[in-house]
Formats: C-alpha cells, structure tokens, sequence
C-alpha cells in the first residue's frame, strides 16, 4: 500500500515539474536561483528571495518552503508564490532542493539533471522522513541528513543576512509538509511555527514531548486524492491525531472555534486548454486552542471541496485529476499571517 501512494506521488509531482520553467541562471531583483553549499559532503542547491527593503541594518524574519516529492526550489516557487509576500511582508523566503537520487540508488549532483518536465523520469526528488526503504532508491535517502541540512540553512542564512533567528519559520507542500512536520520535532529549538499544505505527520516521525511548543498551521483539501485527511495507510497519521499531538506538545485541550472564510465566485483556470470550472470549495477555519504570542495555537483551514493543491496556487492538473485548486484563499499569505507573531 505504501509503495502504491509513493508511486502517486511521483506521477502527480512529476507532472507539476512544468512549473519550473524559471532559467536556474536568471536573477531578477532579489530572487537568486541555484545557490549552493556542501553539507555532508554532498553539494546541495536552493533559490531565494530578499525583499527589496532588505537593507541589513535590522533583523528579519526567515521562511522554508519544501517543495512536495518530484518537485524542485522552482517547482516550489512558482507553486506558492511566496516571494510575492515575502517582499510585502518584508522577510527572506528559501526554497530548498531535496537530494535527486536515480533508481539504482545513485546520489546525483546538481549539475547532473536540470528541473525541466520529464514524464519517464524516474528520479527520485524527495525529502528524508526516516520512512521505510523499500528499494535502493529510498534505502539511499534513508542515508541523506536532510534535518542537519536544514539547520546548515538556517546557519548559512545567519552568517550571510541579518535575520531574526527567533523567527524562522517551515512550510511545505504534499511530501514537504510531511518534512515540515518532522523539522517541527527535530528542530524544535530553532523554529517559530510550522505550515503544512496537504501533508500531516509521518509514522515515522517520533512523538515525543518537546522542550517548546509549536505553532502549527493545517490546509488539507478534503477532496485530497492522494492524501486524505484521514491519512494514508502505513505513510502518515490522520490529520487529527496530527492535531491530537501538536496540542499535547502545547499543553491545550480541545477549545476554539469554528468559522468560514467569505466566499466569492470566481472561476479556476485549468491547463492544457482545459474550460475553466467554477470554484465552489470554502474554506473552513478551526482552531484548537486559544492562542496568543506567547501560547502556540494549532489552526487547521479544510478546504471543503479542495484536492491536492496549494489553494491561490496554479490547477497544474486536470480536476478530474488532483481535484480542484481553491481560490477562496491564498495559503501562503494565510500561513504567513498565522505564524509571523510567534517568535522562539
């Protein structure tokens, strides 16, 4: 059953390469392309984004954005947007690669594959969340330290910037929001909050009670056909026991409440010259427990008819196929908002 939902995800994520179609060698005003650093021996690469009021002289605040498995930095990019509210907001956003490793379980470097669209491919672009290595491919990646390289970011970051070390923050997609989950407790000391869009907690990231609490913000599509709320068997927790632990780790019951985002018609554009359909998902806005600045909330926006989508994000695919990309809400804008007045 795992290897089945594995096998989705690469034909889904594979597909959303025709996103990154930005040139790894182009610079346009604060967005960089193709950074790199050795971490482990390995040479890793990421884009990023300064604002244009980045001047050095005061702190800023620091984002991680993991793109989703066989997915890339610009795949990631183009997906959310979130360079558009980083320069709004004022704070530096970094879309990191994972490690590209072939079917043999050969580790490949940067300058060996490009991020244009490749249907056959079978590279395996994914993030290490210590799940079970079924095949060479994934027994390689059980190997990769992408928790220490995620910290070297940070660090990286530090040393170069002048950022606001107590407010770094981790966002994912898809299989990176299962990474971003499993930074929530492997660098609970370093960040500020946690969003994840259609990806909850993996079973193999541990539960332990944690030192700090965590912010955490959910947007799962309920429509989600390649990960459930209810989460995917021998893969990952349902959303709400997800939930279940966040709370525990921030020492709340179950209080909150429950409200809808306004509605507006509008229509989704889809690809491949497919008619535009109309967008009738909402947007539901629970949150589990009463927060401030200095009480972590855990807030989960369901996406009543959404599918496995980044909603304000493009419909890379056919509806009938990754079911439909809300507009009712721009989640990258959402997730900044709920997390930006949480510090370490």
């Amino acid at each position: 059953m795992l290897k089945k939902w594995v096998s989705g995800f690469v034909v889904i994520a594979f597909i959303m390469s025709l996103l990154t179609s930005v040139s790894a060698a182009t610079t346009t005003g604060g967005l960089i392309l193709d950074e790199r650093i050795n971490f482990g021996g390995i040479e890793r690469s990421f884009d990023y984004y300064v604002p244009s009021s980045y001047t050095g002289e005061q702190e800023v605040p620091l984002m991680l954005s993991f793109h989703g498995s066989g997915s890339s930095s610009q795949g990631q990019l183009l997906l959310t947007n979130f360079k558009e509210v980083a320069e709004k907001e004022g704070f530096i956003v970094v879309f990191p690669d994972s490690t590209v490793i072939d079917t043999g379980g050969n580790l490949l470097s940067p300058d060996q594959y490009n991020d244009a669209y490749d249907p056959n491919s079978n590279l395996i672009r994914r993030w290490n969340i210590d799940s079970p290595a079924f095949d060479q491919a994934m027994q390689k990646l059980s190997t990769i330290d992408d928790v220490g390289f995620t910290a070297a970011l940070i660090d990286h970051f530090a040393e170069n910037f002048n950022i606001d070390e107590s407010r770094v923050y981790a966002t994912g997609m898809s299989w990176g929001g299962f990474f971003t989950n499993h930074l929530g407790v492997y660098l609970n000391d370093r960040l500020a909050g946690i969003g994840a869009v259609t990806g909850q907690m993996a079973l193999s990231t541990p539960q332990p009670m944690l030192k700090n609490g965590m912010p955490v913000v959910y947007v799962m599509g309920d429509q989600d056909p390649t990960v459930p709320p209810t989460g995917i068997p021998g893969l990952t927790y349902s959303v709400k026991d997800a939930i279940s632990y966040w709370l525990k780790v921030n020492n709340k019951a179950r209080e909150g409440s429950v409200t809808y985002l306004p509605y507006v018609e509008k229509m989704i554009a889809q690809p491949f010259g497919l008619p535009a359909v109309l967008d009738d998902t909402k947007i539901r806005r629970e949150t589990f427990s009463k927060g401030n600045i200095h009480k972590p909330q855990v807030i989960l926006y369901t996406v009543e008819g959404g599918g496995h989508t980044w909603p304000g994000g493009p419909q890379y695919l056919a509806v009938s196929i990754i079911g439909k990309a809300s507009q009712q809400m721009n989640a990258s804008e959402v997730i900044w908002n709920d997390l930006k007045k949480y510090s370490r």
